[in-house]
């Protein structure tokens, strides 16, 4: 009964350590994926500090790389409080590993000290002739044979065990290592994030000091945006009509090739490859608060991606160009139909498709749009489902 209850605990120890270790790894891609997207923001950082000195880009790249590094210091604590609960466990283990060892022991030295108490009151040949008949005889040799296995097993689950306690010792010893160098990992990236927070504020005082400018520019652009919407929202609604319906029951009139696209285009949801090749996201999808303008909200219709100045734009996913507008001050931008989805990509130039062509996925179809002497650009990114705009960012997959 004791040594199944062992080998239960032994097996549930490795399950534990199964489960931690997988957990483990998770973590670790999550911190590799957020370093990525980190060193990747930088990248911008370096060419867009020779933009033009009123622009916001980099001021909304510092405030992409303040998330990125809040999102690497949370999986780093969620790293460290794993790695906390592994050290408990292993301690628990080998606190029981020990009294478990020193059972072992002291039921061995009862055995041996019970035999040498009796050595002197039988001798095992005597005992052995002078059975009844050859049946029992063989019976009491039988048990003197299994007697002496039975110290022998008795000796080698001690040896085992004691190998596993040793076992267990040196992973706690790796296990603590870890923490430190995690908590080390801490404490220098939390400096870090001190620090652009303070480069941060910077850039929002220096930018607050032509906050009229900003304003006025940013009236102007949200007037645009919301013309570009109008129009594109028009266009999907009178696709539907034409198909004799509404944004909200297209699939149902979708042709069973456009049907399958659709499902497939909702199958890749966080799948999907980026519409630049490289990037970051430096606003996100939804009402925001403006980062200068005070009580200023933003209400973005899809993400805005900061890449590399003159970058392709590419296809998403395949499809049908649907439209192609643009008006003056806001350059132009491509609709792509995936069955009952949209994609919409803004602030292009030299567009290179036209509506009607169909459209494979990664297929460059123009450029973003740079300032003149910029390093770097911003486009911005749409999911239509129907008429409602889905965030972006749980639909592309990680840069």
């Amino acid at each position: 009964m004791c040594n199944k209850f062992l080998s239960f605990l032994f097996v549930l120890f490795l399950f534990v350590s199964s489960v931690y270790s997988q957990t483990r790894q998770n973590l670790e891609e999550q911190r590799r994926q957020v370093e990525r997207e980190i060193n990747e923001t930088n990248r911008l950082l370096r060419e867009n500090v020779r933009d033009h000195e009123q622009s916001t880009a980099r001021l909304n790249l510092l405030t992409a790389q303040v998330t990125q590094y809040n999102r690497l210091i949370s999986g780093i604590n969620s790293e460290i409080a794993l790695s906390d609960r592994q050290i408990n466990a292993s301690t628990s283990q080998i606190r029981q590993m020990t009294e478990d060892i020193e059972n072992m022991k002291t039921e061995y030295a009862r055995l041996v000290f019970q035999a040498y108490k009796n050595r002197g009151q039988y001798n095992k040949l005597i005992y052995v002739l002078s059975a009844r008949d050859f049946n029992e005889a063989y019976r009491r040799m039988k048990y003197f044979q299994q007697y002496g296995e039975f110290r022998k097993r008795q000796v080698a689950e001690i040896e085992n065990k004691q190998k596993e306690l040793q076992e267990t010792i040196e992973l706690l010893r790796t296990q603590r290592a870890e923490r430190e160098q995690l908590l080390a990992t801490h404490r220098r990236e939390s400096a870090v994030l001190q620090d652009i927070r303070a480069e941060q504020n910077r850039e929002v005082e220096r930018l607050r000091a032509n906050e009229r400018q900003l304003r006025a520019r940013l009236e102007q652009q949200q007037r645009e945006q919301r013309r570009i919407q109008e129009s594109i929202d028009r266009h999907i609604t009178e696709e539907a009509r034409r198909l004799g319906t509404t944004t909200a029951n297209v699939f149902d009139r979708l042709t069973p090739e456009q049907q399958l696209i659709s499902n497939n285009f909702r199958a890749n949801r966080g799948r999907l490859p980026w519409p630049t090749e490289r990037g970051t996201i430096t606003r996100k999808f939804g009402s925001q608060n403006h980062p200068i303008a005070r009580n200023v909200v933003i209400n973005n219709p899809g993400i805005e991606i900061t890449t590399v100045g003159n970058s392709n734009v590419r296809a998403v996913f395949e499809g049908e160009v649907s439209l192609v507008g643009g008006i003056p001050g806001a350059n132009m931008f491509v609709l792509l139909k995936h069955g009952n989805f949209y994609t919409a990509y803004h602030n292009l130039v030299d567009v290179t498709v036209k509506q009607g062509d169909k459209v494979a996925v990664r297929e460059v179809i123009g450029k973003v749009y740079t300032e003149r002497g910029s390093q770097s650009a911003t486009m911005r990114f749409e999911i239509i489902e129907g008429g409602n705009r889905q965030n972006p960012e749980i639909w592309i997959t990680k840069m």
